[in-house]
């Protein structure tokens, strides 16, 4: 298993290393422990004891940030040359743009089949040409290193079918959700949620809050939640209050950007939450405003838990909201228009349910999937 940071392995891959140790592998983790990406020192040093409790074993590859430079890329290489040389796959998993190609490089060279998650490509409609340009020929080329590509959106999917040349190209619905044991949860526990949360934060009950989880960062693009709110009158806004849960380089930025209109004593950065179900049930909006997703499990759950989602026009988020029954799409650089929205669901709060479309996206499903491809080498 292989990722250019460890928290691409600590939040996407848990389940597909308990699906390969049940099937008899013995399961390696090459990444980046020490410039781990998106996530907690704590949470880092939670998935490095998990790895060796759970008898995997882990090597430390020096990747670099992005697409890395020449010089570290090498480093990184030589590194993943030296654990290939030691070991004898049967196959390697790869994710991240980065980990993907210098993975799928040096598996070419030992002649070990590669599998590919594309957790979004980088080049989609509507997204910037620089995505096309840079990302597009890198997947093609790579795509013939690759024995198994797994897409997990609709767009990704017809897009590999149509142009990758992987040995063969499979859809799953991302990492799923736990979808039938969120429907289990009973209102009197989602009151109690809503009640401690809102309480821990110093909500009033009858407030109307928006919340959204994800990397403060820009990609995530929490700044058009607070543009789409900074067109509301002050007497509007009084009873309005939005969190986010996320840790990221961003937070200063949106905090200033919440005093130019002096929204900063109903806006609270949370950090990083373990409770993310009971916000969603303290929330009457969940927004997800990104600019660029795979598929984007924080919107999948906050619907999944039965809160209404405002999501960004983009492939993967709108695999799993349907215009007016569990949620709105709404242009990610478009403040106006999620102004709109926000107004329409003060106006009348939506109620939603447990729709059966989005029983496709639980976790068995998923991993039926992903124990069919991993029995493909045995």
């Amino acid at each position: 298993m292989l990722a250019a940071k460890a928290n691409m392995i600590q939040q996407f891959n848990h389940r597909n290393i308990k699906i390969l140790q049940s099937l008899g592998y013995e399961v390696h983790v090459a990444t980046n422990m020490v410039d781990f990406g998106s996530m907690s020192t704590d949470e880092n040093e939670r998935f490095k004891i998990w790895m060796s409790d759970n008898n995997i074993i882990a090597h430390q590859v020096d990747f670099e940030r992005r697409m890395g430079t020449l010089k570290g890329n090498i480093r990184s290489i030589r590194q993943l040359r030296e654990i290939f040389k030691t070991n004898d796959f049967s196959f390697i998993h790869v994710h991240s743009p980065l980990g993907s190609i210098l993975g799928r490089f040096v598996a070419k060279q030992f002649k070990v089949p590669a599998i590919y998650t594309a957790h979004g490509f980088h080049f989609f409609k509507g997204g910037p040409k620089s995505g096309w340009i840079v990302f597009y020929p890198l997947e093609w080329l790579f795509s013939f290193f690759t024995d198994t590509l797994i897409t997990i959106n609709d767009e990704d999917y017809a897009l590999a079918k149509k142009h990758m040349h992987a040995n063969k190209v499979v859809k799953i619905n991302g990492i799923g959700v736990d979808v039938k044991n969120k429907w289990l949860v009973t209102d009197a526990e989602r009151k109690n949620a809503r009640h401690s949360i809102r309480q821990e934060l110093n909500i009033p009950e009858d407030a109307f809050l928006l919340s959204s989880v994800g990397e403060l960062s820009d990609r995530k693009n929490h700044r058009v939640v607070l543009e789409a709110l900074r067109l509301m009158s002050d007497d509007e806004l009084s009873n309005i209050y939005y969190v986010i849960a996320g840790t990221g380089n961003n937070g200063d930025l949106l905090r200033n950007f919440a005093q130019t209109f002096n929204f900063e004593n109903h806006f609270h950065l949370l950090g990083y939450r373990s409770d993310i179900d009971d916000i969603n049930y303290a929330s009457d909006v969940s927004i997800f405003p990104s600019l660029r997703e795979g598929l984007g499990v924080a919107g999948l759950d906050a619907t999944v838990d039965g809160t209404y989602l405002l999501g960004t026009k983009k492939r993967g988020v709108s695999d799993y909201i349907r215009d007016d029954v569990n949620g709105n799409l709404f242009a990610p650089d478009s403040p106006e228009e999620l102004n709109q929205l926000i107004r329409k669901c003060l106006m009348d709060t939506p109620k939603t349910k447990h729709f059966d479309f989005l029983k496709c996206f639980d976790y068995g499903k998923v991993d039926k999937v992903m124990t069919e491809i991993y029995g493909g080498y045995e």
